[in-house]
């Protein structure tokens, strides 16, 4: 009688099944509440887009040696030539790094900007005269996000 030749069998074996199933629910318990709770990836991402508008804003002042000011809403951040909100006139708009005029960043839904400045300005040399401390913007929904731009400098950091 022959035995049967087992390395033309095909198929997985027991072991190979279970560590299968075992690293696919790892993966999940870790992949699917991160995929469903979008808030706090929301939260953290549009504060390092409002850090970002508010850096090209105070490199659009050096870069045109020109006052610059990021004017603040509940909702968004705004590139303008003035202090007056909201600059509607073209002239008054600052362009964005594509061109893009107004330069506006937009919180998500459930976000709000707790600015306690309506506005920032940026002077010709990239400083914040205006400033008698460190201006704290907090990014208020899911987390604690903040954006601090330093009084001297107009260094802006998270």
């Amino acid at each position: 009688m022959k035995k049967p030749n087992r390395g033309t069998s095909r198929g997985f074996t027991m072991v190979e099944l279970i560590l299968v199933m075992v690293i696919a629910g790892v993966l999940a318990a870790v992949a699917i509440p991160r995929l469903v709770g979008r808030s706090n990836f929301d939260a953290r991402g549009f504060t390092d887009e409002l850090a970002a508008s508010v850096r090209f804003a105070q490199k659009l002042s050096i870069a045109q040696r020109r006052e610059v000011f990021v004017q603040f809403t509940t909702t968004d951040a705004t590139l303008c030539y003035v202090v007056a909100a909201p600059c509607v006139a073209l002239v008054d708009q600052a362009p964005g790094p594509g061109g893009e005029k107004p330069y506006t960043v937009t919180a998500p839904d459930g976000l709000t900007i707790a600015s306690p400045a309506a506005s920032l300005r940026f002077d010709a040399s990239g400083r914040t005269p205006d400033l008698v401390a460190q201006l704290v913007i907090p990014v208020n929904g899911v987390g604690a996000y903040q954006v601090l731009v330093e009084r001297e400098t107009g260094y802006v950091h998270e």
